[in-house]
């Protein structure tokens, strides 16, 4: 054995004499409760991870949000690790409008989140839920409940929320529910429903706002291109289940060109003798001054008054409609 080598034998040798675990054995266990010093607070705070397998640029991540939510008091993001961040808001109005609002998504990556929970530590947060709206179609009379509604929310994923609209009285194409779904999951796509003594049927739904999900698997977070069962069998014979029929359409607002004219409630007209409708009066005056007016146009066969007309190879043609 030469010197180096009987050197290190020594320093192994007295090295593994030593009791290392009896000195990391002590500790300090307190029996009261500990005021922590730190002044941070969590109360308004959001963790949550973009869906996505690459890195983000993290500025250009935090002034799209900001934009997006445009936060009355103001909003601090860290980032906690790859593609991990911590959104701290200053109000509860600001998180709220937040969370009501998703599913949110930069440069077409999901952002799943959860409300931070005061002594939570944020990286050990499992992030696998969004809420999102889902439309309910062909939905039968004598089906038209709440409690119809709330479990068919919780058949989607999990129920959250009824549309305050939903049964206002006026028909329906689709009702709406806000459900928590699972992103590992399949979306669902239809439900069956039935009453004792009648026959089944289906009611079909659709997502608003409906983040990046696969045709083939229903799985949200990448498309049909990275599907794992594209490596199962042929790609010509692959089964697509799903497909963009599962986005709902987007709810625009429509400009009310209209509305100067519409009422909420209709207008009660009492009825008299010998009175002639407004309306109607005002639509004499003007047929007798259009008359007239002709009369002016066309006296002496030439273009009388304003002078309107139509010209057609360098003539005036007169306008008599």
């Amino acid at each position: 054995m030469d010197q180096q080598s009987k050197y290190m034998k020594e320093i192994e040798d007295k090295y593994a004499a030593l009791d290392i675990g009896e000195d990391e054995g002590n500790g300090v266990e307190y029996k009261e409760e500990i005021e922590e010093s730190d002044n941070i607070d969590t109360r308004w705070s959001l963790v949550g991870r973009l869906l996505v397998d690459i890195p983000v640029d993290f500025n250009a991540m935090q002034n799209t949000l900001a934009g997006l939510w445009k936060p009355g008091k103001g909003l601090y993001v860290k980032e906690l690790g790859t593609n991990l961040y911590l959104f701290q808001f200053n109000h509860e109005l600001d998180i709220k409008r937040v969370m009501e609002g998703s599913p949110w998504t930069f440069n077409r990556a999901l952002l799943v989140f959860e409300r931070l929970k005061a002594g939570v530590n944020p990286t050990e947060i499992e992030l696998n839920h969004i809420d999102i709206w889902a439309q309910v179609y062909d939905l039968q009379a004598g089906f038209r409940s709440e409690r119809v509604i709330k479990d068919i929310g919780d058949y989607i994923g999990s129920f959250v929320q009824n549309d305050a609209n939903n049964f206002s009285g006026v028909w329906r194409e689709f009702y709406r529910v806000r459900v928590r779904i699972d992103i590992n999951k399949p979306l669902r796509r239809k439900m069956k429903l039935k009453k004792k003594g009648g026959d089944w049927f289906w009611v079909n739904f659709k997502y608003e706002h409906a983040p990046t999900f696969c045709f083939i698997c229903g799985i949200i977070g990448h498309s049909e291109r990275f599907c794992p069962k594209l490596f199962q069998q042929e790609e010509d014979i692959v089964e697509r289940p799903y497909g963009a029929w599962l986005r709902a359409a987007p709810r625009r607002s429509v400009i009310n060109f209209g509305a100067k004219w519409l009422r909420q409630e209709p207008v009660v007209v009492k009825r008299t003798e010998n009175v002639v409708d407004p309306g109607v009066q005002a639509a004499r005056g003007g047929d007798e001054r259009e008359q007239q007016s002709r009369r002016n146009v066309m006296e002496g066969g030439e273009i009388r008054g304003d002078n309107s007309g139509i010209r057609d190879g360098g003539k005036i043609s007169k306008i008599l409609s």
